[in-house]
């Protein structure tokens, strides 16, 4: 009984670490092939928000590394610890190389945990191209609950655009525990409605 005690009690301080608040952005960066919400508070995006179909290819990223946006601050993350954690995963983009070297701006990326980010994180990037193959889907993810320029957990949305229903809604903690959970009430932040209309300004 104990034992269940302690499971529940952990299971709902884990719950109610997972805010969800994202950062306000406060400029729209059209990309081409993606949207970045930019917040300056948080030296990078808020968020991205890109379509996709049959994600995927063969172009190299051999060559390629992040640069700055024109100008922009971002994060330093020489030494960090940190991986540069793509937002836009540069494999989704790998269908051509104009849309694979847009992938590599800093605004396109926030201090991922190395086992978060080449974990579950890369998994479920995994997964996204996999549901692409066979249906055009609308991608939002990004960083939460800040700390300073750390997010404490990431998120990730994916909408069905045939059938306009919700795929996925995850938010993975961004440490070493990489604790996931399946966040429903990310769709009533970032419903299809708003999403789309975001992506369309």
């Amino acid at each position: 009984m104990k034992k269940l005690v302690f499971i529940l009690t952990f299971f709902t301080i884990s719950l109610l670490s997972f805010s969800q608040n994202i950062k306000q952005y406060n400029e729209i960066i059209d990309m081409q092939y993606y949207k970045a919400y930019y917040c300056k508070d948080i030296q990078t995006s808020s968020f991205v928000i890109y379509k996709m179909y049959k994600g995927g290819g063969e172009t190299s990223r051999k060559g390629l590394n992040f640069k700055s946006y024109k100008n922009l601050q971002h994060y330093n993350y020489n030494k960090s610890g940190y991986d540069r954690g793509h937002l836009v995963p540069a494999e989704d983009m790998a269908y051509s190389e104009p849309s694979l070297k847009s992938t590599f701006y800093y605004i396109n990326c926030v201090p991922q945990h190395p086992s978060m980010n080449r974990g579950p994180w890369s998994r479920y990037e995994e997964l996204t191209r996999t549901i692409s193959q066979t249906d055009s889907i609308l991608v939002i993810c990004g960083g939460c609950d800040y700390e300073g320029l750390i997010p404490k957990n990431c998120f990730k949305i994916v909408y069905n655009l045939r059938t306009r229903k919700c795929m996925y809604s995850i938010i993975i903690s961004n440490d070493e525990k990489m604790i996931i959970i399946d966040e429903k009430k990310l769709k009533q932040k970032m419903p299809l409605s708003k999403a789309l209309n975001l992506y369309n300004k």
